[in-house]
């Protein structure tokens, strides 16, 4: 989907862990959701679901605002982040909006500064409209072995052209796919949290194509192995028969990528170091997306675009996206309880939940909206919770 921009408040926790001696036993929060003045879209603020998530365990809770957008809660004191979404079927418009983490001590609030404020909390929110370009479903995490040991080689991402009956054919030429940085959800404290760039982790692919070469026709997919694109069902327990993969993320530079005739390769570009793209196996932040300027521009401008983690002068330099490039972006958790988030709330308001255990050949895959004239059309609200069907058996649509 395109994503209009909108700005967020976003909080960080800064609070030390002696407040929570003295918490009472009820902390009250309000929550209200702004629209944008100028917002020419009527929206029903009351079918909006608002969740208020505890940072520390995997249970949140739910509640719809008022006509007003205003919500209020009781819970128990301590780390929480809020995720506001809805979705409009008759117009096929998604709202959504989100924060960063924030501490309820029972009186206050503690916001990014550290300092105690009311608790109340304003959430900007986001009006999207369709793009056709989605990631239908990604496999990363991992098999087992015919012989019991851990496989994480037959991962793969499969994107898919949500245009619907009529809708236009989009070309894959110089779109790309990438991983973002921090690897993983649990890494504690996301550095580039409340920015308009995001970080790509090690490297990142783009299709081939002069422009006009790989056509995506509505209610077609192309899948994208990404490490191994042979079969593996002479392998691993996944049977995955990723040698029918359209295209496979392959360079000769890359010790530990395969890939098998007839599959077209995608081309690299390092942004760090490794013999293998290396998705996290229980939490990958991934995404679509394509450089305004295009790639190659993008890359020239390595002063702008490429900078040490926040706060640092030193160690491994990140190229940055900017968050109006994405075209689609998902988010995956092993749980909630100290989730951070890596996207913005303009890209995916929430996360979807794996419960299954690592190596279990589960993937998370799209929720149908509904199918006409033979073509389907998947949900898509940019909050990956209400998107996606976690824990679900691959079923690539591979070439035939």
């Amino acid at each position: 989907m395109k994503r209009i921009a909108r700005i967020c408040f976003f909080f960080l926790l800064l609070a030390a862990p002696a407040c929570y001696r003295e918490m009472p036993s009820v902390a009250s929060l309000d929550v209200q959701l702004v629209l944008r003045p100028d917002e020419p879209v009527a929206i029903d603020l009351t079918q909006l679901e608002v969740r208020l998530q505890n940072k520390n365990a995997a249970f949140g809770y739910v509640k719809h605002p008022d006509a007003s957008g205003r919500v209020h809660f009781d819970v128990q004191p301590g780390k929480y982040d809020v995720m506001a979404a809805g979705w409009f079927s008759s117009t096929r418009i998604a709202v959504n909006g989100a924060s960063e983490e924030f501490l309820l001590t029972g009186t206050d609030l503690i916001d990014a500064t550290g300092q105690a404020r009311a608790p109340l909390l304003e959430i900007p929110l986001n009006v999207v409209v369709p793009n056709p370009v989605m990631i239908r479903e990604a496999y990363f995490h991992g098999s087992s072995t015919l012989e019991g040991a851990n496989y994480t080689k037959d991962t793969y991402i499969e994107i898919y052209n949500n245009a619907g009956p009529g809708g236009q054919t989009v070309w894959l030429d110089s779109l790309c796919l990438a991983a973002v940085y921090p690897y993983n959800s649990t890494t504690g404290n996301n550095a580039w949290a409340g920015r308009d760039t995001i970080p790509i982790a090690q490297m990142f692919w783009m299709f081939p194509g002069d422009g006009h070469t790989y056509a995506l026709a509505p209610g077609e997919s192309a899948v994208v192995a990404c490490i191994a694109a042979v079969d593996h069902s002479g392998r691993a327990t996944s049977g995955l028969a990723l040698n029918r993969a359209h295209f496979g993320c392959w360079s000769e530079t890359l010790s530990r990528h395969e890939i098998a005739a007839g599959v077209v390769p995608m081309v690299l570009y390092m942004t760090g170091q490794g013999n293998a793209w290396a998705l996290s196996i229980h939490s990958p932040a991934i995404v679509v997306f394509k450089p305004s300027m295009g790639v190659a521009a993008w890359q020239a401008q390595a002063s702008v675009w490429e900078s040490y983690e926040p706060g640092k002068s030193s160690g491994t330099r990140y190229w940055h996206i900017a968050k109006d490039w994405i075209l689609d972006g998902v988010e995956c958790v092993d749980s909630p309880a100290g989730a951070i988030k890596r996207l913005p709330g303009t890209v995916d308001a929430s996360y979807v939940w794996m419960r299954s255990g690592h190596y279990s050949g589960k993937c998370v895959t799209r929720r149908l909206d509904f199918q006409d004239q033979g073509i389907e059309v998947f949900m898509d609200t940019n909050n990956s919770d209400a998107d996606f069907i976690p824990d679900s058996t691959p079923q690539p649509r591979l070439k035939r």
